[in-house]
């Protein structure tokens, strides 16, 4: 393959994965899910779990699968909360969760209750389940950027900066509203501004969704506020 097919089969092959992922994201996002706000307790819930396993992307997948169980008209309690950040761990990562340190941080007696509400999950959501996370695009933005080591170290900050304990809650609740794409784009365009390939990447994710104009909107909206959140903090 000469390099000039080769680049070509990458582009097309990358503009798919974005297809993919917005397509997705657009699913889950561009409906009445997008309007929800999740109670501040249960915001809190999962701060918590997120401070023993580590993984922003289960924290994303958990959020997203509370808000779909709450658009069914699904009674969220303290086990739901809890089943629905250990099933998006559980898809998100490989390796063995520790429900006994779970249930024990959580005041839960019988683990067997977090199981037959993962059930009960999978169940209500007719085992769809699969969830566009900011994890994803950062990725696809990071493997995209591999000839470009100033716009990888732009991503790797903004990804560092989305799971790092010192995000306020202030911050976070103000990100769990946006879908993951624009959270993305909103924190690399906090770190830096002016590298051509980050800018090339947002005029290819706003050609990419089903409503360009209202995306751009919004997404100039969350980095806005954003950019106040982080002033202030």
């Amino acid at each position: 393959m000469s390099p000039a097919m080769h680049d070509e089969h990458n582009r097309t092959t990358s503009d798919t994965l974005l297809f993919t992922l917005l397509s997705q994201e657009d699913q889950h996002h561009y409906s009445q899910i997008n309007n929800i706000q999740l109670p501040h307790h249960i915001l809190h819930i999962l701060h918590q779990l997120t401070s023993l396993l580590h993984s922003s992307s289960t924290l994303w997948m958990s959020i997203t699968l509370l808000k779909k169980l709450i658009l069914q008209q699904h009674s969220i309690d303290l086990i739901i909360v809890i089943a629905s950040f250990t099933l998006a761990h559980k898809y998100q990562q490989s390796h063995i969760i520790d429900y006994q340190l779970i249930a024990q941080s959580s005041h839960i007696d019988d683990i067997q209750l977090i199981h037959d509400a993962e059930v009960a999950i999978l169940d209500a959501l007719s085992y769809d389940i699969s969830v566009s996370t900011p994890d994803d695009f950062f990725s696809y933005l990071s493997n995209l950027a591999n000839n470009d080591e100033e716009g990888k170290d732009i991503i790797e900050q903004a990804r560092c900066s989305l799971s790092s304990t010192s995000l306020s809650h202030q911050t976070f609740d103000l990100l769990h509203n946006y879908p993951s794409s624009i959270v993305v784009l909103s924190l690399i365009s906090h770190h830096f501004t002016s590298n051509s390939f980050i800018n090339e990447q947002i005029k290819s994710f706003v050609l990419h969704k089903k409503d360009a104009s209202n995306y751009l909107k919004q997404l100039i909206h969350c980095t806005t506020q954003l950019q106040s959140h982080m002033a202030q903090s």
